[in-house]
């Protein structure tokens, strides 16, 4: 039953095929379950690489200002005085600037406060950057005074919660000013790839430091508003800013786009601001970020680009893509279909590539997975820049790897089950050392055969002519079935090869195919055994007009060629040379002489056989010189004696 099951799962590949299919598709949502973060990271680690293909031009829309080792050193470290920095932000104004965002937190009372609160009250749109501590997060502090709630009590469905902050500090801000968070999320490995668009404090609802300035660019009375997406490709949320859109998704993250490379900013340093040494031309008109850099600043955050660089890049990446409308963000929709669509077409090509390939499988699949796994990387990043929709690549990418596994894995047992189907076919044609040859080695037009020294005998069934006239073929199939059956265990008890059938005869050969130590000896004693056991089997029937059935059996040793010959579209073996011809002589003289083994003298010299007969010299068909032949002695019944009163009468009438 179970032989059955199998033979039938092997003869119908595209049921294991469907099956290796089912079983990655199941290994794929197993490890998606059981293996969710470290996926992620890995989706989120090579995903991140996409931002170098799409490397942009400078950016002059937004220009950093950078409070870096030049600006230190120059006018010692950071923080600076209030007055200073008041005094930046008055440079800007008088440089041209239309929007100042700044990445620094003022969440304590200092010196100098008055000209800070004077400088952030200018006509120009000034937002200041406050932090928050995320649920969950260790910290409970509140510093300051919050600023820049958004119109309206409560807060939307896609916000962050968050618990405490750092504030800027009472009295310096006035009651209209704006200020946006600088909360990053840091992923386990440090890096900031998504930051909260929306956080909800205490019923109020806190917009990020860049969505906060681009607020106050618009410098109208228009409210940020949350519109849920409603087509296949739109994100959980769009946040609509004027005539911006921001992607959000189920709880108001965005992701921050690193397309702009790091040569690609506009930055000045914030010394040659305050000493006038920057070309107003770079400043006017422009939305300037102005961060610290600086070493012992303490706002580095490592970022998918490579190394830590300051908070302020975040923040300018943010409005770059903002600008452009190219911030990336994952469809939910899309998201959760995307992974069968790319498995079914995986699927689909890796059982196209079984269908046209029909050698080297193995091969054909792995380029197949590899190919796919380079398409499903392209994709993906193709989707990032042109449609700016992050879809996760990792999970169809392992489904594509366990199915090219598993794939490969099927067919390679399956290629193996058949090739060893065929070489047992094959071997049942063949001498089974010929098989393993022919089924290891591809067709060639050459001659491939080796000379050996074997002993050769030819058995032939007598009579079995005149045995199947007027007989049904079923029945004479059947004793030619027994003949051959019995006279291939005989001979392969001793150590021969069945070399051939053909009609009612045979030809065996030792130490041709396969080794036979003592051939002469061997072939001898497995022609006597074949002489009894045959003789029992054939069917003791006779008449006037149709004599009984026999054998005849003819051997000689010497040297033979055995291997394969004729065209490489079809190929015959044999065993060529004087021995097999002598051998096959000997065996149709058996009727003749009455003597049912004939030996030929090579073979009676090399074994020296006892209880052997010599007949004198012979010239035998075909032959150009005499031979003496032998008879081996072997038991007669009296069947078998009838045959040799005949034979003897028949002689003795010719002469």
């Amino acid at each position: 039953m179970m032989n059955r099951v199998y033979s039938n799962w092997i003869e119908h590949p595209w049921r294991l095929r469907f099956l290796a299919l089912g079983l990655a598709a199941c290994v794929t949502v197993m490890v998606t379950l059981l293996w969710r973060a470290p996926l992620h990271q890995w989706d989120e680690r090579t995903g991140s690489a996409v931002w170098s293909w799409g490397r942009e031009a400078q950016e002059r829309r937004v220009v950093v200002v950078d409070i870096d080792e030049k600006s230190v050193q120059a006018l010692g470290p950071w923080p600076w005085p209030r007055e200073r920095t008041a005094l930046l932000l008055q440079r800007l104004d008088q440089a041209g600037v239309s929007l100042k965002l700044l990445d620094i937190l003022f969440d304590t009372p200092r010196p100098g406060d008055d000209a800070l609160r004077h400088a952030l009250a200018s006509p120009v749109p000034t937002v200041t950057g406050e932090l928050f501590a995320l649920s969950g997060n260790p910290g409970r502090y509140q510093t300051g005074v919050l600023a820049g709630a958004l119109p309206g009590a409560g807060c939307p469905i896609a916000s962050l919660p968050a618990e405490g902050y750092l504030a800027p500090a009472a009295g310096l801000l006035s009651a209209t000013a704006l200020a946006g968070h600088i909360t990053p999320i840091l992923d386990p490995d440090g890096s900031v790839r998504q930051v909260p668009g929306l956080l909800c404090h205490q019923g109020k609802s806190y917009l990020s430091l860049p969505l906060a300035g681009a607020w106050a660019a618009l410098q109208d009375t228009s409210v940020p508003h949350l519109q849920a997406g409603q087509k296949l490709g739109d994100p959980a949320w769009w946040l609509t800013l004027g005539d911006w859109r921001m992607p959000l998704d189920e709880q108001g993250r965005y992701r921050v786009s690193y397309q702009v490379p790091r040569s690609g900013w506009v930055s000045v340093s914030a010394v040659d601001v305050l000493e006038g040494k920057v070309p107003g031309a770079l400043l006017r008109g422009a939305w300037a970020l102005v961060g610290a850099t600086a070493f012992g600043a303490g706002d580095a955050v490592p970022t998918p680009q490579g190394g830590a660089v300051g908070g302020v890049e975040v923040h300018a990446q943010t409005l770059a893509a903002l600008l452009d409308d190219r911030t990336p963000y994952t469809p939910p929709r899309l998201a959760s279909l995307w992974p069968w669509c790319a498995g079914l077409l995986i699927s689909l090509g890796l059982l196209g590539v079984l269908a046209k390939t029909r050698r080297s499988v193995g091969l054909g699949l792995v380029l197949a997975g590899g190919s796919s796994l380079a398409l499903l990387y392209g994709l993906h990043g193709w989707l990032l820049l042109s449609w700016h929709w992050w879809l996760n690549w990792t999970i169809p990418a392992l489904y594509t790897v366990l199915a090219t596994l598993w794939l490969t894995g099927f067919e390679l047992v399956r290629v193996h089950v058949e090739r060893e189907r065929l070489y047992h076919h094959l071997a049942s044609y063949l001498p089974a050392a010929v098989a393993r040859e022919v089924a290891c080695q591809g067709p060639s037009a050459q001659v491939q055969a080796l000379r050996r020294e074997a002993t050769v005998l030819f058995v032939d069934l007598r009579n079995f002519s005149a045995y199947c006239e007027g007989r049904p073929p079923e029945e004479t199939a059947t004793l030619l079935h027994l003949f051959y059956t019995t006279a291939t265990r005989v001979v392969e008890e001793y150590g021969g090869v069945v070399e051939q059938m053909v009609g009612d005869g045979l030809m065996a050969v030792w130490n041709g195919s396969e080794p036979c130590a003592d051939h002469g000896r061997q072939g001898l004693a497995a022609a006597k055994d074949l002489w009894d056991a045959l003789g029992a089997q054939l069917p003791h029937l006779s008449s006037q007009r149709m004599p009984p059935l026999d054998i005849g059996m003819g051997m000689e040793a010497g040297t033979v060629l055995i291997g394969s010959f004729g065209p490489a579209q079809r190929r015959v073996h044999t065993v060529l040379g004087e021995t097999v011809s002598v051998a096959a002589a000997l065996q149709a003289m058996t009727g003749e002489l009455a003597y049912p083994v004939l030996l030929g003298p090579q073979l009676v010299a090399l074994a020296q056989p006892e209880g052997v007969q010599a007949l004198g010299q012979f010239l035998l068909p075909g032959m150009a010189r005499p031979r003496v032949l032998h008879a081996l002695s072997v038991p007669m019944d009296s069947r078998r004696l009838h045959l040799v009163y005949e034979a003897e009468d028949r002689q003795q009438a010719t002469a």
